[in-house]
């Protein structure tokens, strides 16, 4: 349902239960308006602990910038690497750090939520991108310019390809 759709739902909501035909129980009207438009800071905020835990366990499968919090052999980023070089790598490891966040949100959030992120996900892409750089270096990764500049290339693609496409997927199950 698109955003004026459920305004004007909400108009006609409205309308019909100020009527003097029916009892509406109190708190039932901002039940649901919370329901239909979630806050954009309480989604952030689920989408934020959705990637620090997602984020985490991608480290494991696809080091990125020498982060290896489980000291695996194997990563993605060697096969990244064969395929199509440094520079590659850094792109793809960055659409594999955010595409799993938002594949996974895409799981666990409602279509109302996945909305919200769908009206943000320019700003929520880049604050969870440069964020998890600000982190990957807290946590003593020597980012450099040029492969950090790819790497939230690679997020910002990641982010806007799960986003859109998880959310169509969504909507055509719905």
């Amino acid at each position: 349902m698109k955003t004026t759709d459920k305004e004007n739902w909400l108009k006609e909501y409205t309308e019909f239960t100020t009527s003097d035909e029916v009892s509406v129980p109190p708190g039932i009207f901002s039940n649901l308006k919370k329901r239909l438009f979630p806050n954009p800071w309480m989604v952030f905020g689920k989408v934020l602990s959705i990637h620090v835990g997602v984020g985490f366990l991608s480290l494991g499968i696809c080091h990125q910038f020498g982060l290896n919090p489980f000291n695996t052999e194997h990563s993605l980023m060697d096969w990244f690497m064969r395929v199509g070089g440094h520079n590659f790598c850094m792109i793809a490891c960055g659409v594999f750090f955010m595409t799993t966040t938002y594949l996974l949100a895409n799981l666990i959030l409602s279509l109302e939520e996945l909305e919200t992120i769908r009206r943000f996900e320019w700003l929520q892409s880049g604050v969870l991108g440069v964020a998890s750089l600000a982190a990957f270096y807290f946590f003593g990764a020597e980012l450099v310019a040029t492969f950090a500049g790819l790497w939230i290339i690679g997020a910002f693609i990641g982010a806007l390809l799960a986003i859109e496409g998880s959310y169509k997927f969504r909507r055509s199950l719905a």
